[in-house]
């Protein structure tokens, strides 16, 4: 490395904490003052922070043990959710979650941001905590960070910055190809709620089998059962799968039938967090025996009337989620159905032919949405790797292969 230092980070930076004012005083909160908690950062899609979800006033700040930064201030979060950074634009304070830092006049606080990111394994390793892990202001004080000039530091930053940008721009690439599928809905169908192209209404069970899934953990002889991969609530997102962990169960041999999930199958959970109820993912056969839990519904359409894709988007829609709602059972922050209402959901019936050209609509467009999904996986493959290099090499290889990269 040509002209990098190594120092501790209280040898370069103000290491500050963060705190929470009473929550029994309502006039700490609501002020002019930005305080940022973990969600705040955790959400960002860029480096920076501006604005906060909560604010305090003067006399909440004062009350607390958190600190007002000035524009510049690096966030750290600290605690369960360990190593995500942000730069702020504005004064700011943070909750107890943070370690946050003040930079000297030899480190930018962009670099300082990035570098931490690639500490985010050694946070973990040094993390105490039995409830979540959190990693002492203390501990990351002794941290040793290599660093060159400041304008070195400026041309990674910017290299960086410009890696993440790409980044960025193919996630909302692929978020606004995802939209025009509620858009394609109610263009074709009308807003369900209102029904004003006078569809025909029918209960789910009607145009469709709604079968339940097998709970876990039964005591069953290796004679009478089998070893099977299951979806359970976590695979299932809003409108897709997630196929990153599947979990096996065993079931009877008898139940494999039933049980089996088949391409054209929609899974719906049973609950969850209340925004989250209608929540379903089309089954493709990504596996080839499969079965589900009790947790999760299967809904096989019946093919003379009903079509998988468009039961997705209308139990996804607001008309969906609102009658999800509107039945289920709530309990502190969860909400749950049941079989018996889901299979009363009342389905709007469109001809067969319209929704079987809103199915090769939503193919088309899904496409797109894989192939956006691809190149931003690329990008963040591209990003991932610079942000190693850049803190482990110096000069004009690392600053060549980020060109290379970014062009």
């Amino acid at each position: 490395m040509t002209s990098w230092r190594t120092a501790r980070l209280d040898e370069v930076a103000q290491v500050l904490g963060g705190g929470t004012p009473s929550r029994q005083v309502i006039r700490y909160f609501g002020g002019g003052i930005a305080w940022a908690t973990p969600t705040d950062v955790t959400a960002l899609d860029q480096l920076y922070i501006a604005t906060t979800k909560e604010t305090v006033t003067e006399e909440g700040l004062e009350s607390s043990s958190t600190k007002l930064m000035a524009p510049g201030a690096v966030l750290l979060t600290s605690r369960a959710t360990i190593g995500y950074t942000a730069v702020a634009t504005v004064p700011i304070c943070t909750n107890q979650g943070f370690v946050n830092f003040a930079c000297g006049e030899d480190l930018l606080p962009e670099f300082l941001a990035y570098w931490l990111r690639t500490q985010k394994e050694k946070m973990l390793q040094h993390a105490g905590g039995t409830t979540f892990k959190e990693i002492a202001r203390g501990t990351l004080r002794k941290f040793e960070i290599s660093f060159p000039r400041l304008e070195e530091q400026r041309h990674i930053v910017d290299r960086l910055s410009r890696a993440e940008g790409i980044v960025r721009l193919r996630r909302q690439a692929q978020q606004k190809a995802a939209e025009l599928i509620p858009a394609m809905f109610i263009d074709m169908f009308g807003d369900p709620a209102t029904n004003p192209k006078g569809w025909n209404v029918r209960p789910l069970s009607a145009v469709s089998d709604v079968i339940s899934g097998v709970a876990k953990g039964r005591q069953l002889s290796a004679e009478e059962s089998i070893e099977l991969p299951y979806m359970r609530v976590a695979n299932v997102k809003d409108g897709h799968l997630d196929m990153n962990e599947v979990k096996t169960i065993s079931i009877k041999k008898t139940e494999v039938e039933k049980l089996r999930i088949v391409p054209g199958d929609l899974l719906m959970t049973e609950g969850g967090d209340p925004d989250k109820l209608g929540r379903a993912a089309l089954w493709h056969g990504e596996i080839d025996l499969c079965v589900h839990q009790n947790h999760i519904f299967k809904v096989r359409s019946h093919s003379d009337r009903l079509v998988p894709e468009y039961l997705r988007s209308l139990a996804g829609s607001a008309y969906g989620k609102a009658y999800f709602l509107s039945v289920a059972k709530k309990t502190t922050g969860i909400a749950s159905i049941n079989k018996t209402q889901l299979s009363a959901f009342p389905v709007l019936l469109p001809p067969l032919a319209n929704q079987t050209k809103f199915k090769l609509q939503v193919a088309a467009v899904e496409g797109i949405v894989a192939l956006q999904d691809a190149a931003a996986r690329k990008a963040e493959a591209t990003f991932g790797s610079l942000l190693a290099k850049a803190f482990t090499e110096a000069g004009s290889q690392v600053h060549s292969e980020m060109e290379r990269a970014l062009a």
